[in-house]
């Protein structure tokens, strides 16, 4: 068992940039911060994720897999710790792709969404076992951070603790674009929507490719096309979630 009492930390909160690599981001923000040893709470919408799976036997981890398409992962947990020499994000997640879900260990993925809180152990550096077979390479080792130096390529080495960043820019809020593909993503079974000619309608199948099967005021099913409409945030009316919709002007 491997125990200690949390000192000195930080906590970083923020947002990943569309394009951005989810692993590869998180360790970037590490390197640059003389992280050595975090927790990551986060929810992402990624492109390309690629998910190593546990072996039936529960014996480790297969080798990582893409998933294709964009899928959601509401609730991914991960850690910050040393391997060797360098960085090692490790994050755990489900990635939903329509009902279909993939669970296991996210080894990348083109972000499209992440929102993220990282809270740091900044007296201690967590170290996990080299060449583990079994892929879970568990935490092994406890070091003083001050003990330890970290290289980060030309930047040199850094040592921990870091003194605490003075607080960044705010990220730009999504355009109208963004925003109604990540409302679309949000939209389920269950939840309505308000279309200018057809009134509140009940949404009777998720979104696929950004159509929608709803059912009409009349009890008719009819698909919705929904890339070529807004898609506004929900609001909650008589405890329901509401989408409006608006059709998209020609010149946009």
């Amino acid at each position: 068992m491997i125990v200690s009492h949390l000192g000195e930390a930080r906590r970083f909160i923020g947002r990943l940039d569309p394009g951005q690599d989810i692993v590869a981001a998180f360790r970037a923000l590490c390197r640059e911060n003389s992280v050595l040893s975090a927790w990551i709470m986060a929810s992402a919408v990624l492109r390309g994720a690629s998910v190593a799976q546990m072996r039936k036997e529960g014996d480790g981890l297969k080798p990582p897999a893409p998933v294709d398409g964009a899928v959601f992962c509401p609730t991914v947990f991960g850690s910050v710790s040393l391997d060797g020499d360098s960085t090692d994000v490790r994050l755990y997640g489900t990635c939903h792709a329509g009902e279909r879900g993939v669970t296991g260990v996210i080894t990348a993925g083109e972000v499209r969404y992440c929102e993220f809180l990282l809270v740091t152990s900044d007296d201690l550096a967590l170290v996990r076992q080299a060449n583990d077979r079994g892929g879970f390479a568990p935490w092994v080792q406890l070091k003083a951070a001050a003990d330890v130096r970290l290289r980060a390529g030309a930047a040199g080495p850094l040592v921990g603790p870091a003194p605490r960043p003075a607080p960044g820019p705010a990220f730009p809020a999504p355009d109208d674009d963004e925003a109604s593909e990540l409302n679309i993503l949000d939209m389920k079974e269950g939840d309505h929507v308000d279309h200018p000619r057809f009134g509140v309608c009940r949404v009777v199948h998720g979104p696929v490719d950004d159509k929608v099967s709803i059912r009409l005021p009349t009890g008719k099913h009819v698909d919705l096309h929904l890339g070529v409409m807004r898609v506004l945030h929900p609001k909650q009316v008589g405890g329901r979630r509401v989408f409006q919709v608006e059709v998209r002007r020609k010149d946009k």
